[in-house]
């Protein structure tokens, strides 16, 4: 299918992955989307244990906006929110379908369209990643099924059996993920970093109030100079992006997910709202070099 697009960043780290686990796989070309197809010729062949352990091992590319957002879920419910949200913006034809959540259990199935279900190596490497990112989100002593079978335990995968898209994820404690300090000298200050940190997280004023430990009333007056907390938010959004644009690596879809927007009308009206510019006509002007390709949907995360 002509139309369907992986994300460069997180194909090229699979592969990366799969290299140094010893499999011997082609390079992917260096662009920001890569062709269904491409990815698929990449999995194919693979066994799905080296798969499994790719998916996680793309964590050590934490710095990788994407996966710094993920990475920065407070917990399993606010992780597989983000990654929906991330399938949703960028129009995957793959998607996590959580059924059960609960505090310590959460049950989920990897579904594609009908009739087109995802390849097992697909769900190996999805169900790998998300691993690694429970373990990132606090879950401690995590087991993972798919299917009847054990594939994650002790902090060791194992060999899937053939049903690959039907997932349990248990897990005996949550380690809740500690909100980082924010330096600045003054309270606006210190609200616009603690913002920065962590765009892809649903803001609202009594979170950032908890987050600096001040009242919800205290912060409000401190950021009356700068607009007020839905101005500074959707200001620090704005500059992230624009810098991300600048940077000509990233997707629309990955820059507009990384920075919080809900979906990408939200982004192309509320970034030109500040800037007089569309995200793509930004990237145009301060990236020509890096030609943009957001009329194809972006799929498959």
């Amino acid at each position: 299918m002509v139309d369907d697009f992986a994300s460069g960043a997180l194909v090229a780290a699979v592969r990366r992955a799969l290299a140094d686990d010893g499999v011997a796989v082609e390079a992917t070309p260096r662009t920001a989307l890569v062709p269904l197809t491409v990815k698929r010729t990449l999995l194919a062949g693979v066994a799905l244990l080296p798969l499994l352990r790719a998916g996680a091992a793309v964590l050590r590319e934490r710095s990788d906006p994407m996966l710094a957002a993920l990475c920065a879920a407070s917990g399993p419910a606010d992780l597989f929110d983000r990654w929906g949200r991330l399938e949703r913006f960028t129009h995957s034809r793959h998607r996590v379908v959580v059924s059960e959540i609960g505090s310590d259990r959460l049950v989920a199935e990897h579904a594609g369209p009908p009739g087109e279900p995802p390849w097992p190596a697909e769900d190996a490497v999805i169900l790998g990643l998300l691993t690694g990112l429970m373990g990132a989100a606090g879950a401690r002593g995590l087991t993972v099924t798919a299917g009847a079978e054990v594939v994650y335990a002790d902090g060791t995968f194992r060999s899937p059996g053939t049903d690959t898209a039907r997932w349990c994820f248990t897990w005996s404690s949550l380690e809740p993920r500690a909100a980082e300090p924010a330096a600045g000298t003054g309270l606006a200050a210190r609200a616009r970093q603690m913002l920065a940190s962590d765009l892809a997280r649903h803001w609202a004023l009594s979170q950032l109030a908890g987050d600096l430990a001040v009242s919800s009333r205290s912060l409000q007056r401190a950021l009356h100079g700068v607009g007020g907390f839905t101005w500074l938010l959707a200001t620090v959004r704005a500059e992230a992006a624009a810098e991300l644009l600048r940077a000509g690596v990233h997707p629309l879809s990955v820059i507009g997910f990384t920075c919080g927007y809900a979906d990408q009308p939200h982004f192309t009206r509320e970034f030109r709202r500040r800037t007089a510019m569309t995200p793509g006509q930004y990237r145009s002007a301060f990236a020509p070099e890096r030609p943009e390709k957001p009329e194809k949907p972006e799929r498959h995360p």
